[in-house]
Order: structure tokens, then sequence, then C-alpha cells
């Protein structure tokens, strides 16, 4: 068994022996690059930087509880740029080699709680925040649904609900481009586009001859804003790129603000090996582009780019802001540093990013720091206000809530070698810590949280599912109320009304020493009486081999209040066959959750039969898979109609 010096050195190793083999293509002579080359060239390097985005910083002898920094200063000039490398590398000598080797975070559980529509007449995305939507593959207007389909986008007219017909595609058939999601205002359809691009250029270089090389993989995110007045011919209006990976957006009013993040390990390395008189200042400033003012990509200068004096440098952290109903330049901001995961309120957004803590000295893990930057939203434009670092790690953008004295509440987990603590942090409006509960359920790690008014509930699981109840009306003194143990545990809580809160997760079952998830299982929790939270009744569902998009992601659930019905899909195997599901099912307080309609398609020879999404619109559920879209009559909950996409 390594010790965790070997164990470092040994990431550290491998990743220096990629970038001495990647860099070496500056310093030699390449007189032509074959097909088969670059398509191996393109897949390495899109598979190497996929594993060291979303990977958390690493900050040495940090650990930390509430610490304001609130300080960011221009980088101003490329010789500044420069410095700030070489002191990070400076100061990360003692450990060998640069970062980026923590373990990878879990996927952002982007889970758009399907809001309810006030009438019910068609589904919206669930969302997180009333007024913020969140972009999605699929969206409905109640006359079209719009919907992601491998490469396409496809536009499906539901206003005859017994023929509804594909009126049109929006193609997306290059290799490099793919589609990740889309918002719908009236007439305009946004979609959050991920581009590969391979730069391969021929110059002088190093004092060298001329040379062609590949200067590797440029990951860009594209929002492409269309005018869909007529729904049978879409036209492209705008583009706003940024350079990096996708993060995540939102969507306020006829504002857009999206984020990536764009690694930077190349900088680093270079700036390692050469003298800054013999880089090319413009290889190492990130672009952007936006056809309301030119179809050219422009440089960031370095005047424009801020750097926070306590964050380790392996990304750039771009955000933009833009109304698509005009014309005006999108609002980019840019700095050194790095984010994975976004809360966002109607006045402001927060990122965050997970800051791993090793000893100096031992290598030892000392814990979790989540570092959380405070921006304002203003119609389109993003102002940065503040920035601070607290104790543990967030789960989800569901760890985050803003009150509407905008107290910023946060829960955290902190893990060290198998030891874990819960907290949970408010700050005020500057990001001041102002109050917070700590040791709670220490041994677990948080699996859910979810906001209501002045109250927290957050679930823990290591053999049990303990639901807490936490008081935050006094934003100083935030107080446990109750708790509720029972097996398995909640991955998402969803409110239903202001005594209930629907959970929704995994059953679990003991097998010998250890527990096993048995199935999904889906919850009420009674919360009437705040200290004593009880589960009202629950609905088991599959087996060991069911899964379901919505555990991990809550766009995949359709919440309609006003009709009382929760749906989602599952896949699970059995019989030897792998079966994709669509349940429907009615909310009634005294009798439990009631199957309303179950739709089963055998996938195992084709997934793309597997159901994505159940959304609703004029009195029809439409099951919707890459291959086709399925409407149920909700007075029947027979199937009415399949129109293949």
């Amino acid at each position: 068994m390594k010790d965790n010096r070997e164990f470092i050195n040994g990431i550290y190793e491998k990743y220096e022996e990629y970038q001495n083999e990647k860099h070496l293509r500056y310093k030699r002579f390449v007189p032509v690059l074959s097909f088969a080359t670059l398509v191996v060239t393109v897949f390495i390097g899109t598979s190497i930087y996929r594993n060291n985005i979303n990977k958390p910083d690493i900050i040495i002898n940090e650990v930390t509880d509430v610490t304001n920094i609130g300080t960011v200063a221009s980088v101003d000039t490329f010789q500044n740029f420069y410095e700030l490398l070489k002191k990070q590398e400076n100061t990360n000598a003692n450990m060998s080699k640069s970062t980026n080797l923590a373990e990878t975070n879990k996927e952002e559980m982007i889970v758009e709680d399907t809001a309810e529509s006030e009438q019910a007449e068609y589904s919206q995305t669930n969302t997180q925040v009333d007024g913020v939507d969140e972009a999605d593959i699929i969206k409905t207007d109640g006359k079209y649904i719009y919907y992601v389909a491998d490469k396409k986008i496809v536009i499906v007219d539901i206003q005859n609900s017994d023929s509804s017909k594909k009126v049109s595609e929006i193609p997306f058939e290059t290799n490099d481009t793919y589609v990740r999601e889309i918002y719908v205002k009236q007439d305009k359809l946004i979609a959050i586009t991920s581009k590969n691009e391979i730069k391969t250029e021929t110059r002088s270089i190093y004092e060298t001859t001329d040379v062609a090389y590949v200067d590797g993989i440029t990951i860009k995110t594209v929002a492409i804003i269309y005018n869909i007045k007529n729904r049978e011919n879409p036209e492209e209006e705008r583009r706003v790129e940024l350079e990096g990976t996708y993060i995540s957006s939102r969507m306020i009013g006829d504002n857009i603000y999206f984020a990536t993040s764009k690694y930077i390990s190349n900088a680093i390395n270079m700036v390692k090996r050469y003298p800054i008189e013999e880089l090319k200042e413009d290889d190492y400033k990130p672009t952007y582009v936006d056809t309301a003012i030119t179809q050219e990509s422009k440089y960031i200068p370095f005047n424009k780019i801020q750097y926070f004096d306590d964050t380790n440098i392996t990304n750039y952290l771009i955000v933009a802001g833009f109304d698509i109903s005009k014309k005006e330049a999108a609002d980019v901001e840019t700095f050194l540093g790095a984010g994975d995961t976004i809360y966002s309120s109607n006045k402001n957004m927060y990122i965050t990013k997970i800051i791993t803590t090793y000893d100096i000295n031992t290598y030892t893990l000392l814990g979790y720091n989540t570092k959380i930057i405070k921006f304002k939203l203003d119609n389109g434009n993003i102002t940065y206000q503040k920035d601070t670092t607290i104790k543990g790690k967030i789960l989800n953008q569901f760890s985050m809530d803003e009150d509407a004295d905008e107290n910023f509440r946060i829960a955290t987990t902190q893990e060290i070698q198998g030891n874990t603590e819960n907290m949970l942090y408010i700050l005020d409006k500057e990001l001041k810590g102002v109050g917070s509960l700590t040791g709670l359920a220490n041994g677990e790690k948080i699996y859910s949280v979810r906001y209501m008014e002045d109250k927290a509930y957050i679930v823990t699981f290591k053999q049990v599912d303990p639901l807490f109840v936490i008081d935050l009306s006094d934003p100083k003194n935030p107080q446990k109320l109750g708790e509720l143990k029972i097996p398995g545990y909640s991955t998402y809580l969803h409110p239903y009304d202001e005594n209930h809160i629907i959970g929704l997760g995994y059953d679990t079952k003991q097998n010998g020493e250890s527990i096993q998830n048995n199935g999904l299982k889906l919850s009420m929790f009674d919360i009437t009486d705040v200290n004593n939270p009880k589960e009202l009744f629950t609905e088991k569902i599959g087996n060991t081999y069911t899964s379901s998009d919505a555990i991990y992601n809550h766009k995949a659930i359709l919440y309609l209040k006003e009709k009382n019905i929760i749906a989602f899909s599952t896949k699970t195997y059995q019989n030897q066959k792998n079966i994709s599901k669509a349940l429907i099912y009615e909310i009634d307080l005294n009798k439990g959750f009631i199957l309303k309609n179950e739709y089963a398609e055998d996938i195992t020879k084709d997934y793309k039969k597997g159901i994505e999404r159940i959304v609703f619109a004029n009195g029809r559920y439409y099951l919707v898979s890459k291959e086709t879209i399925i409407s149920i009559d909700e007075n029947t909950w027979q199937n009415v109609d399949k129109i293949e996409i």
C-alpha cells in the first residue's frame, strides 16, 4: 500500500509525462500530421481535458472556517500574469509538481425543479428558484415541444394533441459541436452548445525554424440565439462564445447568464520552462465572440482579467451576461481562478469552487474548503461583489440558498481520512459569517439539502437516513429542531406545501456488514411538527438494478402542484432485459402515491428508445425519447399518439 507521498508523487509523474510529451511539439519539427494522428490527438486531448476540469484546486496548509478575503486585483499585464504563475510554481515546489491531483467531484446536480405553471396548462422546467429559469434538454410553451435529440434540436407542434407532428429541426451534424441545453422565451430559442477546436499553426517559435504543431484542444461554450417566430424555419440571430468548458447558466427575464472554466495547465508549464521573452502573449489570453458586435474572435486583455490572491491558479473563470431581446454587447468578466457549481437568486449569482488542502510536509489530506464568489446580476450585467472561503465541500447547487434579506446559507461536509462532519453556515450580504451550525451527523455525509423560507432540510446517510429540520429564522443562531431516522436516503427534496416535503432517493437493505441499494424510494415527509418529522408514506420502485436520472438531475422530474402529479423515468435490468419506464404518480395525502400510468420500453437493443423526459401540455403527458414522443391522455391515462422524431 503506497503512502500519501508516494501516491501524490505518482500522479504528479504521470501528469508531468503527459505535459512533457505535449510540449515537445513546440521544439520539434513536424512536417505532416496524418488524419489518423489528428483524430487520436483530438480524442486524447479531449479526454485529458475533461478529466482535469471540475477538479478541486489545491491549497497547502490552509483549512478555514469562514475567512473573508474580498480582495481582487487586475492582472493588468502579461508580465504580471507571468509572475503570478511563476510565484505559484515556486509556492508549490515542495510538493514536487503542479496541481489537480484531487479526486474528481460528482457531476453538478443541475436538477431543475419542474416549476409548476400557475394554471398547469403546460409544464415548465423544474427550477430551484422561482423566476430563475434553468436550461434543460427539453422545453415546452404549450404549443410546441423543443427537444435536444442527439445532434439536433427538434420542434414538434402539439397544438392538435391527437395528431402532433415534427415541423422542423436545427441540425448540429459536425463532430466538434453538440448541444448541451436549451432555453425558450416566446419567439427565441437559445441553445447552449459546446465546441472543440484543434489549433494547428505554422510559425517560428522559440528560435527554431518554422514548425507545424498542434496546440491542443480548445473547448468553447457557445450560446446561439435563434428566431423561431416561424417554427418551421428557425433562423440564427446571434452567438455569444466563451472559451472554456460549460459550468452552468441561468435565465432571468430576457437575460442569459452563463459561466465557463478554461483550464490553463499549458500556461503553467510554459512559464516553468521558458523565459517570458520566448512566449507569445496572445497565446495565454482567453477569447470570446459576440456576433452582435463583430464576427471576429476577440482576446480578453490582461487589464480586463482579475485574480484572487488566495486562489491557486489552474483555470480562467469566465462569466457572460446579455439580453436576448437587444443587440447590446455582452458583459464578459474574467478571473484567474475557477468555479464548478452555480447558485442564482433573482439578484445575485454565487459561483463556488472546492479546494483540497494538503499538509506541505506530510502530504496528508487536511480536508476541503469551498471558495464562494458573489456577483450582482442586473439586466444582463454582471458585477463582482465579494468572495470568501468556508470549511468543507458542498454537494451541489441545492446546498446553497439566499433569503429575502440576502443572507446566504450554505451546507457543507468536511471529510478527512474517512471521518466526516457536516456544517451549515449563514453569511450576510457582504459574505461575512453571522451564524453556523456544526457537528451535524458526524460520521455521515450530506446527500440532499432543501431550503424553505426560514427552514433548512438536510438528509445525511451512512446506514440510515436522518432527515434534519433546522430553524434559520435567527441567522445568528441556527438551531436543529428535529430529526427522523429511516432506512434509505433521499438525494433530492422537493417542497409540497408548508407542512410536507417530497423525497426521492434510494431504498437500502443490509447485506452482511454493508448497506446496498434496494431500488428507488419516493417518500412524503410530514413536517407539521418541526420537532418530530415523520415519514407519512412511501413508494418503493424497482430492484437493486433500478436507477433514474431524476435521482441526480432535478430537471428530469415533472412536478405539477395544481394537479398533484409527480413523474419521472427509470431504467432497470430485469429478466435479462434493459427496461426504460415512465412513471406518473398522483399525490394524495390520505392515500399516498397512486400510480396513474406506467409505460415500459425494452431498450436492450436500442438505447435511444429510453425515455428521457416527461412534459405536460393541454391535457396530455408527453413521454420523450431520442426516437419518439408518446402522448398520454390525462383523463383516460391511455396512449393517444406516437410521433417519430
